[in-house]
């Protein structure tokens, strides 16, 4: 068991971040992200969201809390890439948008309000991602890492409206190598550096300064979870040891296999070549077809074949 949990699991991050305590370490993560964003306080909401029918099936966010004025964050990890990840995001945004007229609509039956106010509290839906998004320019990016997008213009990058915003912080662009945070340049990099390596490290490296970093080390480290976080994390670890196990010896079954048919295909060629020299051995001595068939067990046309 390393010190600090790996926290590029989706699971594992919940487990962390998501921890009644740590809404200080996700306000300054998100403030991280979100350029000019100062957030006072956070209030962790209900993770599972169901969907536009009562039969659909619920979703569940790694994340999603409320600021102290309001706004709404939606905070997702994935570590392997996903077809149609963006999409994913556009989807678990309309959640939020529901809950918001849902309310208003409720306040409307109960006479709290009288007309139908669409106006929306701006929601933010944050990933982190271990891999790269395939930009048009790489030049989008803040710090080399962070995409972010709004509902704007495509002529003129007018903005529709400030209810939307999404952020990606692809992990998978840093390219500082592990053992040397000195090279991290910004307070970006250093919390991208230190959630990649996070289940590697010992310590908190000393050149991360920003107060995000003690928060996120001490609420990472194995040692400062009670039981029941220690338990989930265990399981989380081992399952996915399993699935990583599994993964290489199906992964090795499969080259096994390629092998042994190569090594079959390979004797049966070698078995057909040398009942075709046969055959052609047993012509030029001027045997009869019939008998070299019987000898080579070809047919009519395998034996034109061979010669």
């Amino acid at each position: 068991m390393t010190k600090y949990v790996n926290i590029l699991n989706d699971d594992a991050f919940k487990v962390v971040i998501f921890t009644p305590g740590n809404e200080e370490l996700l306000a300054r993560m998100i403030e991280i992200v979100i350029p000019g964003m100062h957030i006072k306080q956070l209030v962790f909401q209900p993770t599972e969201q169901h969907g536009l029918a009562i039969s659909d099936k619920i979703s569940n966010f790694d994340a999603v809390c409320t600021s102290e004025s309001g706004e709404m964050f939606i905070v997702e990890m994935q570590c392997l890439p996903q077809e149609s990840y963006a999409d994913r995001m556009l989807c678990y945004a309309s959640f939020p948008i529901r809950m918001q007229l849902e309310r208003k609509l409720k306040e409307i039956h109960d006479g709290r309000r009288r007309p139908m106010d669409y106006s929306l509290m701006p929601i933010y839906v944050l990933s982190f991602i271990n891999f790269r998004i395939g930009h048009e320019d790489d030049g989008i990016l803040q710090e080399g890492l962070v995409s972010s997008y709004k509902i704007c213009s495509p002529k003129t990058g007018e903005v529709m409206t400030d209810a939307l915003y999404f952020g990606f912080v692809e992990l998978g662009r840093l390219e500082v190598p592990f053992g040397r945070p000195e090279q991290c340049k910004t307070v970006a990099e250093q919390l991208a550096y230190s959630m990649k390596y996070m289940n590697r490290l010992s310590e908190c490296p000393k050149e991360f300064e920003d107060r995000l970093f003690p928060l996120l080390f001490r609420a990472s480290a194995y040692a400062n979870m009670n039981v029941k976080q220690q338990q989930e994390v265990t399981h989380i670890m081992r399952t996915e040891l399993d699935r990583i196990a599994e993964n290489e010896y199906a992964r090795k079954q499969g080259v096994k296999e390629g092998l042994e048919k190569g090594r079959k295909v390979g004797r049966e060629e070698g078995r057909e070549e040398e009942r075709k020299a046969m055959a052609r051995k047993l012509r030029d001595l001027g045997v009869d077809s019939q008998i070299i068939r019987q000898a080579t067990g070809f047919g009519q046309e395998q034996l034109a074949d061979s010669q």
